[in-house]
């Protein structure tokens, strides 16, 4: 059980709702359901009554807010007792290459002048392969997107969205999303990556059928690809400017955004867990900064 999943369960019951919740603790709405629904698997319980709006709390959840609360200032004064402790030690750490090259240089700063003593050892893969060598102890922490095939045994805190957008070369003609992604040869997202099983299961959902031309796996060449003309793409919108990015077109589709999710994933119980909370905490901070849209993003 994650102690930040109690303090969020106390976050909603103080606010009123899972959205007030969602700004004191500075997560999305979506993160802290995930997270409630996660306390609840592990106590076995329904803690709020979900048929009212905003749900209110059960019987169980009633019960649990003194324990909650107690657990919650136990924890706090572990650090308390040792305020001059610093945070410090060795990382490893894996990470998807989209991360690697756009959240990541930005939370290793401040990491680094934060916490000089912190070392983070990085390595990066697609999500399923990270995933099994934390599971395997073989990686302390891994940054990875949408854990779809469970987490038995595994912490799963996510902290970012991102809308999927269509990105199209610059010159293209001003046209829907839909139309664009049906007309031009289509530059696919490896489906050997989570996002792109998600992007494989948008296309399907919507019923649109693409002229694959290329699959690839990572959102630089993709995007590379797009610039020079070769075909437009389906990705996941980045919350932050990069100075470096290439101009292409991001067109949102009709009707309700489908998102990816961020998160970071490691065993219960593990020994660098405090460490990977450091990290998550970082990330979250700069994550909210950095927020993308709700999914309808201006073109360029």
């Amino acid at each position: 059980m994650s102690i930040r999943d109690v303090k969020t369960f106390l976050a909603v019951v103080k606010s009123g709702s899972f959205a007030g919740a969602a700004g004191a603790v500075r997560r999305t709405q979506s993160a802290v359901t995930v997270q409630i629904r996660s306390l609840e698997n592990e106590l076995g319980v329904e803690l709020f009554d979900r048929s009212k709006r905003p749900p209110v709390l059960s019987d169980a959840g009633r019960r649990f807010v003194n324990k909650a609360t107690e657990a919650v200032q136990a924890y706090e004064r572990l650090f308390q007792a040792s305020e001059e402790t610093s945070v410090e030690g060795h990382l490893s750490l894996g990470v998807v290459p989209s991360v690697i090259t756009g959240l990541m240089p930005r939370a290793l700063v401040a990491l680094r002048s934060k916490y000089p003593r912190l070392h983070i050892q990085l390595s990066m893969g697609l999500s399923a392969d990270l995933v099994d060598r934390a599971r395997q102890g073989k990686l302390d922490a891994a940054i990875v997107s949408d854990l779809v095939h469970g987490s038995s045994g595994l912490e799963w805190s996510p902290f970012l969205r991102e809308p999927l957008v269509l990105i199209a070369p610059a010159e293209v003609p001003q046209r829907r999303a839909e139309e664009l992604v049906t007309s031009f040869p289509f530059i696919r997202y490896t489906r050997q990556a989570w996002v792109g099983e998600l992007i494989d299961a948008y296309l399907k959902r919507r019923r649109l059928r693409v002229n694959e031309m290329m699959e690839l796996d990572t959102l630089e060449a993709i995007t590379t690809m797009v610039h020079h003309g070769l075909g437009v793409s389906i990705v996941p919108q980045r919350g932050m400017h990069d100075p470096l990015a290439l101009p292409v077109r991001r067109l949102a589709f009709s009707g309700p955004p489908a998102y990816r999710t961020i998160g970071l994933v490691y065993l219960r119980d593990h020994a660098k867990a405090a460490l990977a909370e450091t990290l998550l905490d970082e990330l979250t901070s700069l994550s909210n900064e950095t927020v993308p849209n709700d999914g309808h993003a201006p073109s360029k």
